[in-house]
C-alpha cells in the first residue's frame, strides 16, 4: 500500500550573474550558461556587468545628403580636423555647429577610403575613391592629388589617383589598391607623392579574383612582433607577407595564404584591433591571429570571434552582404569593435559590438548609421539624412545642437535559461529582483518566461510609461536620484512555473545604468509517493 507524502515546499535564493557572456545564437537553449543572453540589444558587457550604451547627440547639421565617410586628421604641432563626405562634396565637421560650405565640391560620390600617414613635412590625410582625383589634407590646406611625373607636388607617376580605391600605411609606405586589379602599388619610405611600383599579387589568388584590400597584421611569428602585410582578395583568401621591401627578394617573404572567406561588399570590411587584424566574411568576423596555426606564433590572448553570433550574422550578411554600409571598426577607448550594418536593416539591428576584453557580443538599435569614425578617442556616425553624430555620449539619444531634446536609451535583454542547480526539477519562481547601479533612475518591464516557450517580447516603446502591458512591471522612486551612484531593486512578484526559467527585461533610461545581477526566490515543489 502506498502513502501519498505531504507536498512539501522548499524555499531557496538564487542569484544570477547579468549576462556578461554576451549575446549567445549558437549553443543550444537547454545548454547555454546562465551569463549568455538570447536577446541583448543596447545593453554593453562589461567585465563588472552590462552597462547601458551611451547616447549620441548632434554633431554637424545641414549636409546635404547620406554621410558616406567621416575622417579625422591629426598635425604634428596638435591641431585636428575632422572631415565628412556628402553627396558631392568634402565638408570641415571639426566644430559641432551647422554645417558650412564644402571645401571640396563637385566629386562623384560620398564614398572614399582615407588614410593618415605623419612624415617629416607633417600629418597627411589622404582620400581615394577610384573615380575622382584623389585628396589630400595638410597643414596647409586641401588639395587634389593627380596623374603626373611624381615630382610637382600632388602627383602620383605609376598610378593614377583616380584608379585607386583602397589605401593602408605599411612599413612606412603608402599603399594603394587600384580598381579591378589584382597589383598593389606602392611608394618609398614617407612619401605621400611620387613614382608607384607595382605587385603582382595575382599569382597568389588561386580562386581568382581582384584585390579587395591591404592592411596591416602584427604578429609574432618567431622572430618578435612585427607588422606584415594583409593582402585580401574578392574571393576570400588572404595572403600575408613578412618583411619591408616588395623590391628585395632578401627583405621580403611570403607566410602563407589562407582561406578565409569572401568579404562582404565595399572596403570597410575590416579592422585592426591591437595586434590582431579582423576581417568580416561569409564566414563570420574573423580572426587572423585564430587562423594562423602554427607552434611559433604566440598570443598574449585568447583572439575574439564571432562564434557566438555566427548564425546570427550568417543570416546578415548572406541577406545583405552585397549592399553596401557594412564597416568594421575598432574604438580603442572602450575596446569595442564595432559592426555596422547596411541601413537596410536598421528597424531591426543597427550594429553588432564586442567587447574585446570580454569577448561577449550585444546587439546595438537606434543609431542608423551610413558610416562611423573613431578619431582622438571620440566616436562619430553620420546617417543617410546629412546629420553627424557623437557617439557614446551623454546618457540620451537624439540630443540636439541646442543641447536640447533627446530621450532616455532603450535596451532589451532576454538572459538565458537557468535550471537554479536542479536540471528536470519543477520549480517556481517566487520573487525576483534585477539590481541595477545608476546615477539616476530606470524604469523597467519583466516577465519570467518558463521551459523555452517564446511569447511576444514587449517592445522598449512600452517602457516610459510602465502601465498595463505583456510584462510585470516595477517603477522606483518618482524622481532623480541625487549625488553619487546608487543601488536600485525591488523584488517582482513571478508567475508559473517550470523546470528552466528565464528573465525578460525591457529597460529605459536617461541615466547611467549598471545591471549587476538578478536575486530568484525558487519554489520547489516536490510530491513524493
Amino acid at each position: 500500500m502506498f502513502v501519498a507524502a505531504p507536498v512539501e515546499d522548499t524555499f531557496k535564493p538564487e542569484t544570477v550573474p547579468a549576462p556578461v557572456g554576451g549575446l549567445n545564437a549558437y549553443d543550444s537553449l537547454a545548454a547555454m550558461p546562465d551569463t549568455d543572453a538570447i536577446l541583448l540589444e543596447n545593453w554593453w558587457i562589461q567585465p563588472y556587468g552590462c552597462s547601458m550604451r551611451k547616447g549620441y547627440s548632434e554633431w554637424t547639421t545641414g549636409l546635404p545628403a547620406s554621410i558616406g565617410t567621416i575622417a579625422g586628421w591629426f598635425g604634428t604641432d596638435g591641431t585636428q580636423k575632422l572631415f565628412a563626405w556628402s553627396s558631392t562634396g568634402m565638408y570641415d565637421i571639426s566644430a559641432r555647429a551647422v554645417a558650412g560650405a564644402a571645401i571640396v565640391s563637385g566629386l562623384s560620390n560620398s564614398s572614399w577610403e582615407t588614410v593618415t600617414f605623419t612624415n617629416t613635412a607633417g600629418g597627411n590625410l589622404i582620400a581615394v575613391n577610384g573615380v575622382d582625383n584623389g585628396i589630400i589634407y595638410k597643414a596647409a590646406g586641401v588639395a587634389r592629388l593627380v596623374l603626373g611625373d611624381g615630382i610637382v607636388v600632388n602627383t602620383w607617376a605609376g598610378l593614377n589617383p583616380a584608379e585607386a580605391v583602397q589605401l593602408t600605411v605599411h612599413q612606412h609606405r603608402l599603399w594603394a589598391v587600384k580598381k579591378n586589379s589584382p597589383v598593389g602599388y606602392y611608394l618609398p619610405p614617407d612619401a605621400v607623392q611620387g613614382t608607384f611600383l607595382s605587385y603582382d599579387f595575382g599569382p597568389l589568388f588561386k580562386k581568382g579574383g581582384n584585390l579587395q584590400f591591404l592592411s596591416t597584421w602584427t604578429l609574432d611569428d618567431g622572430n618578435g612582433a612585427e607588422d606584415h602585410l594583409l593582402a585580401v582578395s574578392s574571393r576570400g583568401e588572404a595572403v600575408v607577407f613578412s618583411g619591408t621591401d616588395p623590391s628585395s627578394s632578401t627583405a621580403w617573404a611570403l607566410v602563407g595564404v589562407y582561406d578565409i572567406g569572401a568579404p562582404v561588399a565595399g572596403r570597410r570590411s575590416h579592422c585592426k584591433a591591437g595586434g590582431d587584424q579582423l576581417v568580416l566574411t561569409q564566414q563570420g568576423l574573423v580572426s587572423m591571429t585564430s587562423m594562423l596555426v602554427s607552434t611559433k606564433v604566440e598570443s598574449a590572448e585568447q583572439p575574439l570571434t564571432s562564434l557566438k553570433i555566427q548564425f546570427l550574422l550568417s543570416e546578415l550578411t548572406s541577406s545583405y552582404g552585397t549592399l553596401t554600409g557594412w564597416q568594421v571598426l575598432y574604438h580603442p577607448t572602450i575596446n569595442m569593435v564595432l559592426v555596422n550594418l547596411p541601413s537596410a536593416t536598421a528597424s531591426l539591428i543597427g550594429q553588432l559590438a564586442a567587447n574585446q576584453i570580454t569577448k561577449g557580443w550585444c546587439t546595438f538599435s537606434g543609431m542608423s548609421a551610413a558610416s562611423w569614425c573613431s578619431h582622438n578617442n571620440l566616436l562619430y556616425f553620420g546617417n543617410t539624412l546629412g546629420t553627424v553624430y557623437k557617439a557614446w555620449d551623454g546618457n540620451s539619444d537624439n540630443v540636439l545642437l541646442n543641447d536640447t531634446g533627446g530621450t532616455g536609451v532603450n535596451a532589451l535583454a532576454q538572459q538565458a535559461y537557468s535550471y537554479f542547480g536542479g536540471r528536470g526539477t519543477q520549480k517556481q519562481v517566487g520573487m525576483y529582483r534585477p539590481t541595477f547601479v545608476t546615477r539616476g533612475e530606470v524604469a523597467y518591464a519583466t516577465e519570467i518566461v518558463y521551459n523555452f516557450v517564446e511569447d511576444t517580447v514587449v517592445t522598449t516603446g512600452s517602457v516610459p510609461g510602465l502601465s498595463a502591458g505583456l510584462w510585470n512591471t516595477a517603477l522606483w522612486g518618482s524622481g532623480l536620484w541625487g549625488g553619487g551612484s546608487n543601488v536600485q531593486q525591488a523584488w517582482i512578484q513571478a508567475r508559473g512555473m517550470g523546470v528552466a526559467a528565464s528573465l525578460k527585461m525591457a529597460t529605459q533610461s536617461a541615466s547611467e545604468v549598471l545591471w549587476i545581477s538578478t536575486d530568484y526566490t525558487l519554489v520547489n515543489t516536490r510530491g513524493v509517493l
